[in-house]
């Protein structure tokens, strides 16, 4: 998955082997840009001193100055590069060669990072609920292309609609520990009841394939911007099984439920113990279902919602505007 760069001289030459990432490492992203920075300078001869200018490479790769700068840190970090008073960062020794970087779209990565920053931000009221996006650039030091691709997938979720001239504002989601708690009890009425339903017809097509995208998923090395697809396997799960029950409205509430919900579960501070935990539990759920064992499955749905609910807040009242918005 991540790669870090590690560096070995040899001779007067600058060797850029891959290692795997510590947990507390780089993101997946700059590790990515580092070895695309060192593959670059590898094919353009560059040598001793040559200056890595922040703006060229932003240009260069098409991200924002945030993922550079940290692809420029690793360098330095790793003894490629060193930063210099007024200079920024520049070569230390010609590169011999460079990582074989595992390909990923620059592009998405950075939608995604931007993403989860916006989800962040909303749940700890540093982004209004209405703004421009020129105040979303500032804040989170993104490209206007990112920022409007973002909006636009957001504005198709239901979660944010365009204001007059380039405003946006966010839509009512959960947004205080209050909220949070009526949604879980609401969740713990609904969702295991909708397993006892007499319409409950079980998709076995939707279920392989769900299962497969939960293991898939198991086996990745974390990084932030998978909270994005964990989102997207979450929520699906979810839905399906709504679906599954024959019940109309069952259905119609937890699909509103979940875009509800959309920005807390973008923002998983819980950790990657609890993110596997949530995939462990789906994947019994998914066992029983199999087996034909209705009441089994209700069951184990009320487990694990508690042990969500149970989890420490992702949001606190102190933080965010009065009850009196609900």
């Amino acid at each position: 998955m991540v790669a870090n760069v590690n560096r070995k001289t040899v001779g007067t030459q600058t060797t850029m082997p891959v290692t795997a990432e510590a947990p507390s490492g780089p993101s997946r992203l700059q590790s990515d840009l580092a070895g695309r920075i060192l593959r670059r300078l590898k094919e353009q001869g560059a040598g001793p001193g040559y200056h890595l200018v922040e703006l060229e490479l932003c240009r260069q790769f098409g991200v924002s100055r945030t993922p550079i700068r940290g692809a420029l840190k690793l360098l330095a970090a790793q003894g490629a590069a060193e930063a210099r008073a007024n200079r920024g960062f520049v070569l230390v020794n010609p590169v011999s060669t460079a990582p074989d970087v595992e390909p990923i779209s620059l592009q998405d990565e950075e939608d995604k990072r931007l993403f989860v920053a916006i989800a962040q931000a909303r749940n700890d009221g540093r982004l209004p609920a209405e703004c421009a996006q020129q105040e979303i650039g500032r804040l989170f030091d993104a490209k206007l292309p990112t920022i409007v691709r973002v909006l636009r997938k957001l504005a198709e979720m239901g979660l944010v609609e365009r204001k007059i001239g380039n405003g946006w504002s966010f839509l009512p989601s959960i947004d205080s520990a209050r909220a949070q708690n009526e949604s879980y009890a609401f969740r713990r009425a609904i969702e295991p009841a909708m397993f006892l339903q007499p319409t409950f017809e079980l998709d076995r097509d939707w279920l392989k394939e769900s299962r497969a995208r939960h293991l898939a998923f198991r086996r990745k090395r974390w990084r932030d911007t998978l909270a994005v697809e964990f989102y997207d396997i979450n929520s699906d799960f979810h839905e399906q099984l709504a679906r599954c029950s024959g019940n109309r409205y069952m259905l119609g509430a937890v699909k509103r439920h979940i875009q509800l919900r959309s920005f807390l579960n973008y923002h998983e501070v819980h950790g990657v113990d609890r993110v596997h935990d949530s995939i462990d539990e789906h994947l019994a759920i998914i066992d029983v279902l199999e087996t034909g064992n209705n009441e089994e499955a209700s069951a184990l749905m009320v487990k694990h919602i508690q042990r969500s609910a149970d989890s420490p807040h992702l949001i606190s009242d102190e933080l965010l505007p009065s009850e009196s918005n609900h």
